[in-house]
């Protein structure tokens, strides 16, 4: 299993949530699992997208550096973070 995190400068949490129920998700059918979380007090609002392997997160990398960019361009203003971790351990 494969995470990709992508940090948005800022405490957008709402409007990020709302930007990204509205995305085509044809894109993005091989997910298993996202989440959203906000950290208000450093400011910062987070995305991580669950992958059965890496090579199906890398496929989709294209279309989420896209959401990204458009978050950053409509919303934060600020460019995004994005990193990729392997998932070590899952309850």
């Amino acid at each position: 299993m494969h995470a990709r995190v992508i940090t948005f400068p800022g405490n957008h949490v709402k409007e990020v949530v709302e930007f990204l129920k509205k995305i085509d998700k044809k894109d993005f059918e091989d997910i298993k699992g996202h989440f959203v979380l906000a950290d208000p007090s450093n400011e910062k609002t987070m995305t991580v997208t669950l992958w059965e392997s890496r090579d199906t997160l890398e496929a989709t990398m294209p279309a989420a550096e896209k959401v990204a960019k458009e978050i950053a361009k409509d919303i934060t203003g600020m460019p995004p973070q994005i990193e990729v971790y392997e998932v070590a351990d899952q309850s």
